[in-house]
């Protein structure tokens, strides 16, 4: 079963979906206007969710093009390996994005939304922000921004901006063991994000929304040769 990435809200889920979905179709134009990716590009979705209740979770695979090139990247435990058949075209790589199987560069342009949030510890988020990049020379990443005041996994107002020790026991407190875990749910604000990345690469937030009220962060790694 695919892992949990939000709190359940019961008739409101598709509500919100559907307005996660709008935000990520903005991400994809993004993109495409950022790495213009033409046919014979290789290409990477990396860190797929195997959930399939709503596009939300599939917006890449489902608005991408040329899906002759296109690899969906996801571990084991997210059961993704429907894409192939719900894409014809589309290969599917079963890897941990710590430790991906391929040489450095072997893709062109790549996109990892909403995964980086979810890797665990701070090292852990480097390496798998490094190694995504040591595989892709030109890649987006996106993580819900910390600094937006409605925490967007648990829908929670503020708590978030409490100190990290004070906010995992409140969310325990409510019942919301799973996220309570940094494994599960480690967030990060714009400095954060930056300093994930290696310094021997060109890296530049976007502008997303407007600059008090951006609920997520999207950042453009390329590499210098690019």
């Amino acid at each position: 079963m695919a892992l949990r990435y939000a709190t359940e809200l019961g008739a409101f889920d598709r509500i919100k979906n559907d307005l996660a979905f709008e935000v990520r179709r903005r991400i994809f134009s993004r993109f495409m206007q950022e790495c213009a990716p033409g046919p014979e590009a290789r290409v990477a979705d990396f860190g797929v969710s195997g959930h399939r209740d709503h596009p939300v979770h599939y917006f890449f695979e489902s608005l991408y093009p040329y899906r002759g090139q296109l690899t969906a990247i996801g571990r084991a435990a997210e059961e993704a390996g429907w894409f192939a058949d719900a894409f014809p075209g589309i290969r599917f790589l079963e890897a941990d994005l710590r430790a991906i199987p391929l040489p450095d560069g072997y893709f062109d342009y790549g996109i990892c939304n909403a995964v980086v949030e979810h890797a665990g510890p701070r090292d852990q988020q480097m390496a798998l922000v490094s190694e995504v990049c040591r595989v892709c020379r030109c890649v987006i990443f996106t993580t819900p921004n910390k600094s937006f005041p409605v925490e967007l996994h648990t829908w929670l107002p503020l708590l978030h901006w409490l100190p990290d020790a004070t906010y995992r026991a409140a969310l325990r407190l409510f019942g919301l063991r799973y996220f309570a875990e940094v494994e599960n749910l480690n967030l990060l604000d714009a400095p954060t994000f930056l300093s994930l990345f290696p310094v021997s690469r060109e890296n530049r937030l976007l502008r997303s929304g407007l600059p008090l009220l951006r609920s997520n962060l999207v950042c453009l790694s390329r590499g210098l040769d690019v």
